[in-house]
């Protein structure tokens, strides 16, 4: 997806024009969608954020995006075909840079490069088919739903998986689970220690998978379906 940015860019003096770029800390709001499009896309270029939805007056982390996704998803929808009150953010985790653009600029680059727009309808379809396969095992027992999640975070940050292992380079706490999955934060604890003792995973320095196939084993998710998709280098 960093193609994209690569393409919108191109041009420097239309970049200027129609685009602005953004460097940002840890927990800064970045986009935000309250029921009025705000006519601008946003592309992560480097970094990593989450995406939380309002519910019950107070935000929810919903799923994590980095480097190569994009907000606004909104604006492709020319006529407002229902009424909605739903409303997200996007929150950063870590530090980095993004690119806010002109919807008008955006999309007539993208409807100009076939490829680049496949990329994004992809890009949109993953997200489809993760918040569907998270709606349809919601009751499944809670080991299987954080091995999913972590399945999830992997892929989409387009973290490397190197020999048998995965190291996630961002906050990834039992609060975010918790939340993520909307249960108490003791039962996460229980399945992270159980975790921990069979050597799936470790938090002593970061959050890392020592034994990613034993993970898999935990989820409904194909993993090697992710072993095999060509993922871009995470941008930190």
């Amino acid at each position: 997806m960093l193609e994209v940015y690569e393409f919108l860019t191109i041009s420097s003096k239309l970049a200027q024009e129609y685009t602005e770029t953004i460097h940002f800390e840890s927990d800064q709001v970045l986009y935000q969608y309250d029921w009025l499009k705000s006519n601008q896309f946003l592309l992560m270029k480097k970094g990593i954020a989450k995406i939380e939805i309002y519910r019950k007056r107070r935000w929810e982390l919903e799923t994590l995006v980095a480097a190569g996704e994009f907000a606004g998803i909104e604006n492709l929808i020319n006529r407002r075909l229902f009424c909605s009150n739903i409303k997200y953010r996007i929150v950063s985790v870590t530090h980095g840079e993004g690119l806010l653009i002109e919807k008008d600029y955006f999309l007539d680059h993208i409807y100009a490069n076939p490829s680049l727009f496949h990329k994004i309808l992809e890009n949109v379809t993953l997200h489809h088919i993760i918040t569907s396969y998270n709606l349809r095992e919601k009751k499944a027992p809670l080991k299987q739903r954080l091995a999913d999640i972590i399945l999830e975070l992997i892929m989409l940050t387009s973290l490397p998986i190197q020999n048998n292992q995965v190291t996630l380079p961002f906050p990834f706490s039992e609060e975010i689970i918790a939340s993520v999955l909307r249960v108490p934060i003791h039962h996460v604890k229980e399945i992270l220690n159980y975790m921990e003792n069979e050597e799936i995973v470790t938090r002593e320095h970061e959050f890392q998978v020592m034994d990613y196939n034993r993970l898999g084993k935990l989820s409904n998710l194909n993993v090697e379906t992710f072993k095999n998709m060509h993922l871009q280098p995470l941008h930190m």
